[in-house]
């Protein structure tokens, strides 16, 4: 995609960490129910990780990647075309495996069991929403909200529900196109601030000992403001990280066992 025309008048001015940015915002707009995101480019700076919400809003509007409609919302059509691409072959598959069943337990396509012994007559789980196969995690085993000690704690205008989202969503490792957005951004902050005055890998180490995701990866990075060296916030997390890799410790739940410990400290 890299090499696309509509992609690569806007790495020849913006470079990677344009590039990134674009990808970041088709993965949150494949996400959304319809497909369409605010276009606050604040919101979305954070969203994914990028502190220059300018950036982010030159990537929407200056190189026609996406359609910015009259209420201030944005599209894709890369996107909806991929999207429709996909529901076609995905429908496609779903009815073929329906006339191979029907076909092997002697049934019309177009009939129903007769009772709920039929092997073809199990009840099912509702199904997915649309894309649910790429866009919805199944987290099998995940914190119970009810005895969850994050509902009772807040941070700068996150609140107990909103710090349980990211526990509950998140789902690790960190994902490659983030791990590809640090590189960049820790060479960008070396350049601006200096050489060891932010200190990203030592976050994606954390997350790495304990499989946090980009969700909490975000929250690493706000919490610790990108990392910086010395910092109380930084020096918490550092405290936290050493003592549980030297006692061997990896807690059943550890996207909210991070969090709540930080807060708590």
């Amino acid at each position: 995609m890299r090499t696309a025309d509509h992609v690569l008048a806007m790495r020849i001015e913006e470079g990677a960490a344009g590039y990134g940015i674009y990808v970041m915002l088709l993965e949150l707009l494949r996400d959304s129910e319809s497909r369409s995101l605010v276009l606050n480019p604040r919101n979305l700076a954070f969203a994914i990780n990028e502190p220059d919400s300018a950036l982010v809003e030159r990537v929407i509007r200056q190189y026609a990647l996406f359609d910015v409609r009259d209420d201030n919302t944005f599209t894709s059509p890369w996107l909806e075309a991929q999207m429709e691409e996909y529901d076609a072959k995905k429908k496609a598959a779903s009815e073929a495996g329906r006339r191979g069943a029907a076909k092997r337990y002697g049934q019309d396509v177009g009939q129903k069991p007769t009772t709920n012994s039929d092997p073809i007559g199990t009840p099912c789980p509702p199904p997915l929403g649309a894309h649910g196969n790429i866009t919805n995690i199944i987290i099998p085993d995940k914190p119970n909200q009810s005895k969850s000690k994050l509902l009772g704690l807040s941070y700068e205008g996150l609140t107990g529900e909103d710090l349980f989202n990211i526990a509950r969503k998140d789902n690790g490792p960190v994902s490659s196109i983030t791990r590809q957005w640090q590189q960049g951004k820790q060479k960008e902050l070396d350049e601006q601030r200096g050489m060891f005055k932010h200190n990203l890998d030592a976050i994606l180490n954390v997350c790495d000992y304990f499989n946090l995701g980009d969700s909490c990866y975000s929250f690493l990075l706000r919490y610790t403001d990108l990392g910086k060296v010395g910092a109380a916030h930084m020096v918490n997390l550092m405290a936290l990280f050493n003592r549980a890799k030297e006692e061997k410790f990896k807690p059943r739940f550890p996207a909210e066992y991070v969090i709540v410990k930080l807060l708590q400290s």
